[in-house]
């Protein structure tokens, strides 16, 4: 929540040029020192320099707090609501289509407009988000000025590296996140842009330099309602590529079975990679658009891992990157945590957590698997129950043997969502039920063989489980070293 975002005295005037006239003018001597968006950043007594933003949330209307802000002292007041016939003749009150349009907007005028002194590229998708993010940032990096990054799992800013607690910030967290790297003599930054994101403001007021669409599935439909209208939303964000940049989107028409590809929404322009040859220890690929017209060995094997580095280049080439600089950092990206990390020989632990990033690494980890290819996988709960079976279907064509058990059960019941898991599979021999997800893990690996594949899906980078509204530390990783006897 915080303590609010400071104003440089702002009066009715100034915030016109954001805002528009306010429907209820107030008093022109009015002058603002301190944005505010919930009701407990105001204290009795101090809110006559306060602007307040009612923003409408699932569980809570902030324009139910105005009558008290006012009472409190309250002199400005921004809402999609219309203002009462006895409001004061001391108030200003805005009245917008949009309260979190308008926040975003306001607190990147309050941090001076970061985004504008910054090259800023936006990466949203199904899946592949992260890994893309880190390596586009890899990419663009510059001698003395480091690229920032903001993933789900960490973010830098100014080179300094700390963990991420959300995909992508609320709005006030971002501004001050640009204007923190900016001061920092940042170099280019790189944001994950979730679905909710977009649909929620967070990124508005940012001009994006360049932006992609990595790969488009099923998730989220708790909160859009269908997946068309997830897609939609997706997309929306190339309303925020500046003028002459590009907004990639998978191709399908340049697509085969060696061949990844993407597309300038604009343009049209394509860029593709052609994979030559793959193994555990990576991948031979060729790249061909513009500015791209090289071979390299990736440090990753699957398809989607060359899907995002082909991603990453392209971006990178489309804001004058030279062929040399992608190549050097193509063949040193490192991999982001709990993306199909490797903890042990043949053990991989990845995020897959949709009916698509789940096909993507069986289906990629099936045609590297020399032996038995396991899998032991949950699904979250009160979230879509409609992929549920799904993922179970693709667990059964990939695998040859399937550990079903808890991912993050939160407040539902874990036989109901393992019933729902099966009812994809069907009758099946090969699969088995655990809820106990460290005793699953131990399971399938007291079966794991020298040429065998075993693939831990779900919670990837997570070092926590959620069982009834409790967390309680849980790592995949550390739990197979654990088991494994492996102490670093």
């Amino acid at each position: 929540m915080g303590n609010g975002v400071s104003l440089s005295h702002e009066s009715v005037l100034d915030l016109q040029t954001i805002l528009g006239s306010p429907l209820h003018p107030g008093s022109v001597d009015t002058r603002f020192s301190r944005l505010i968006w919930d009701d407990r950043q105001a204290t009795e007594g101090s809110g006559s320099g306060d602007l307040f933003v009612a923003i409408r949330g699932s569980q809570f209307d902030g324009s139910a707090a105005i009558p008290k802000l006012i009472e409190r002292g309250i002199r400005g007041v921004v809402t999609e609501t219309a203002p009462p016939s006895s409001l004061s003749s001391e108030v200003t009150w805005w009245h917008v289509d949009n309260s979190r349009q308008q926040f975003a907007r306001l607190v990147h005028e309050a941090y001076r407009q970061p985004g504008h002194e910054l090259q800023v590229f936006g990466i949203t998708g199904t899946n592949g988000k992260s890994s893309t993010v880190r390596m586009l940032a890899n990419l663009l990096d510059q001698p003395k000025r480091t690229a920032g990054w903001v993933t789900t799992v960490d973010r830098s800013v100014a080179g300094l590296i700390s963990e991420s607690n959300c995909t992508t910030p609320p709005a006030h967290e971002l501004a001050r996140l640009l204007r923190d790297h900016s001061d920092g003599n940042g170099g280019p930054m790189v944001l994950e842009i979730s679905s909710h994101a977009i649909d929620q403001h967070r990124v508005t007021g940012i001009p994006l330099a360049a932006a992609a669409i990595t790969q488009l599935g099923r998730d989220h439909l708790d909160y859009h309602g269908t997946e068309a209208a997830y897609h939609e939303v997706k997309r929306s964000l190339r309303h925020q590529v500046r003028d002459g940049g590009v907004f990639l989107t998978p191709s399908a028409d340049h697509s085969t079975k060696e061949t990844v590809a993407f597309a300038d929404f604009f343009s049209r322009e394509v860029w593709t990679a052609k994979i030559l040859s793959q193994s555990l220890q990576g991948s031979l690929i060729e790249l061909k658009g513009s500015g791209l017209n090289f071979k390299c060995r990736l440090p990753r094997a699957a398809r989607h891992d060359v899907s995002n580095a082909l991603c990453a280049a392209a971006l990178a080439s489309s804001v004058g990157t030279s062929a040399d600089q992608i190549l050097q950092g193509l063949e040193v990206a490192s991999a982001v945590p709990g993306r199909l990390e490797q903890v042990f020989d043949g053990v991989f632990v990845d995020y897959a957590h949709t009916p698509d990033a789940l096909e993507a690494v069986l289906k990629s980890c099936r045609e590297l698997c020399q032996g038995r290819l396991r899998v032991v996988f949950g699904c979250g709960g009160d979230r879509d129950t409609g992929k549920r079976p799904q993922m179970g279907r693709i667990a059964k064509e990939y695998a040859d043997e399937i550990y079903l058990t808890d991912d993050n059960p939160r407040s539902e019941p874990s036989a109901e969502i393992l019933c729902q898991i099966r009812s994809g599979i069907g009758d099946s021999e090969v699969v088995y039920e655990e809820s106990d997800r460290r005793e699953a893990i131990a399971m399938a690996l007291r079966e794991h063989g020298s040429e065998d594949i075993l693939v831990i899906a779900g919670k990837g980078h997570e070092t926590t489980q959620e069982v009834c509204g409790v967390k309680t530390p849980f790592d995949d990783r550390l739990v197979v070293r654990e088991i494994m006897g492996v102490t670093s």
